[in-house]
């Protein structure tokens, strides 16, 4: 069952779910960029499971505005405050009455949101860091039987200098 919710029914929602013995699985946002022009760009999707009603629904909040913002529900489920600060942090969609709505993923002077479809691809430059050369001197580590100062035996196993054939 999927259920869309403005964010001015959201929180009481959320409340009346819980009274229920609904319990938050998941909750992550969403891009619609390009999608549907009429509607909102961003949207936060719920899931919720009831294990005494053996039921699980997925429950849509249009996230409105600019900067995109819903009320934070992690007063309701605790466990949705790092999920909630993951979406700010990779979408940027703000929750409303959040305890610590700060970066979780991104490094603090991160500009920008990089799961939003209009960031750009590719900006980051990496720099990669030369690593010192391995060096393999045990016996039958070597890529060749002569480097690792081994013989292979007809089935191709090591056989390591003085043992037995």
């Amino acid at each position: 069952m999927t259920t869309t919710h403005s964010p001015g029914e959201w929180l009481d929602r959320a409340r009346a779910l819980h009274a229920e013995g609904w319990q938050l699985m998941d909750l992550a946002g969403l891009d619609r960029l390009r999608l549907a022009p009429a509607d909102p760009r961003f949207v936060v999707v719920v899931q919720l499971i009831n294990h005494e009603l053996k039921q699980r629904q997925t429950i849509h909040i249009r996230a409105e505005g600019d900067p995109s913002s819903v009320p934070s529900i992690s007063e309701v489920w605790p466990t949705a405050n790092f999920m909630e600060r993951e979406a700010y942090d990779l979408l940027g969609i703000n929750f409303e009455g959040h305890p610590n709505l700060t970066r979780i993923l991104m490094p603090d002077q991160w500009e920008g949101h990089p799961l939003r479809k209009d960031y750009g691809v590719g900006k980051v430059p990496v720099e990669f860091i030369p690593q010192p050369l391995l060096q393999i001197d045990a016996p039958g580590q070597s890529p060749n039987a002569d480097g690792a100062a081994t013989h292979l035996d007809h089935l191709g196993q090591v056989v390591i200098e003085g043992d037995a054939p």
